[in-house]
């Protein structure tokens, strides 16, 4: 049964990021310690403030990222790339859910 597979927390910018031009790859993967969706990059967990609306889910038995629109952006363990920058959370207008100093303000989200 999935019912114990629980949606993790994640770090939701309250209003989008702007004029932010880095990118970031990287394996999306929830952060044991805080239990946060982040993403993987070289070993290193990364807190990502996600675009407004954005929402992790349980769907068919796999932990997801969700758009504004319900629509299944990405599933643990893909590779994605995420387009923004990295700012002190209050400049994200998000609290950051791993209690990370510095989040990668989301402009953009793809799978690689």
């Amino acid at each position: 049964m999935d019912d114990a597979l629980q949606a993790p927390g994640l770090t939701v910018q309250e209003r989008p990021a702007k004029g932010l031009a880095a990118r970031l790859e990287g394996i999306l993967v929830v952060d044991e310690s805080s239990q946060c969706l982040v993403v993987r990059k070289a070993g290193r967990h990364i807190d990502v403030a996600w675009p407004p609306g954005f929402a992790a889910a349980v769907r068919e038995g796999t932990i997801v990222l969700i758009d504004a629109s319900e629509q299944t952006v990405a599933k643990l363990g893909d590779t994605i790339v995420v387009g923004g920058g990295y700012v002190a959370p209050s400049a994200a207008h998000a609290t950051s859910c791993t209690g990370s100093a510095r989040v990668f303000a989301a402009s953009s989200v793809q799978l690689l």
